[in-house]
C-alpha cells in the first residue's frame, strides 16, 4: 500500500478538526474525502487543498441540468473527484462528465452500509450505466470487486473503496460490506477510503502507520 492509494474520509467532524487532521497527515496520504461538510460551504475544498487532494464525495442524484451546474461548482472549487449516484441513469451521468473541467466523475454503485442478495448484480450494472455514460470510475465494496472485473471496459475505470477496515480495528459502526486494506488492493482497488479507524483515534498519525 502506497500514500497514493489512500483517501482519509473527514465525515461527521467539524471542519476545525478536519482541517487539524488533514495538515497533520498532509504528503502521508492521497488526500481527504468530504461529504457532510460540503452541506454548508463549498470553501472547504479551498482549504483542504492545501493539504493534498479533495474527494467530493456528494452523491448527486437530480435531473441532468441541476447535476451539470453542482458538478461545475464543485470543480470551479478544485475537487479532484466528484460523485453521483449512478442510479440516477445514464444521461444524468453524462451531463456531470461534460460539465467536469478537468475533475473526475465516480459513480456511486451501491453504498456500503446496505447489503442484500441482489448487490453484486446491482454493482455491475450500476458499473457498466457509469462505463456507457464516459465516467471516470466507480465507487463500490471491496467484496464486489472480483465481479467487477467481468464487466466490459472496466479496467479504464477508477475503482475507489470505501468501507476499510483494518483488523485491529473492532468498532462496529454503519458499514455493512467491509474489507481489509490488504484484500482491496490485491482485488484490484486503487483508492482506499478511510475514515473512522484514523479520524476518531487518538494520533491519527499513529492510526495510519499501523496501517
Amino acid at each position: 500500500m502506497k500514500k497514493e492509494n489512500l483517501i482519509i474520509a473527514l465525515d461527521g467532524i467539524a471542519e476545525k478538526e478536519a482541517l487539524k487532521i488533514a495538515r497533520i497527515l498532509k504528503g502521508k496520504v492521497w488526500g481527504s474525502k468530504v461529504g457532510d461538510l460540503l452541506y454548508e460551504d463549498s470553501s472547504i475544498i479551498r482549504k483542504l487543498k492545501k493539504f493534498g487532494h479533495v474527494f467530493a464525495d456528494v452523491k448527486l442524484h437530480d435531473i441532468p441540468n441541476t447535476v451539470a451546474n453542482s458538478v461545475k461548482r464543485l470543480s470551479y472549487a478544485g475537487a479532484d473527484m466528484i460523485t453521483v449516484h449512478a442510479s440516477g441513469g445514464v444521461p444524468m451521468m453524462k451531463a456531470a462528465k461534460q460539465n467536469a473541467g478537468r475533475s473526475k466523475i465516480l459513480a456511486v454503485t451501491v453504498l456500503t452500509s446496505q447489503n442484500n442478495k441482489n448487490t453484486k448484480r446491482n454493482v455491475t450494472k450500476l458499473a457498466q450505466d457509469a462505463i456507457d455514460a464516459g465516467l471516470d470510475g466507480v465507487v463500490c465494496s471491496g467484496r464486489e470487486l472480483k465481479a467487477l472485473k467481468g464487466v466490459r471496459g472496466i479496467k479504464s475505470m477508477i475503482k475507489v473503496v470505501p468501507g476499510i477496515r483494518p483488523v485491529w480495528y473492532s468498532k462496529k459502526d454503519d458499514q455493512k460490506r467491509t474489507i481489509t486494506p490488504h484484500e482491496a488492493i490485491r482485488l484490484g482497488a486503487d483508492y482506499l477510503v478511510i475514515g473512522r479507524p484514523i479520524t476518531k483515534a487518538k494520533s491519527p498519525l499513529k492510526a495510519l502507520n499501523e496501517l
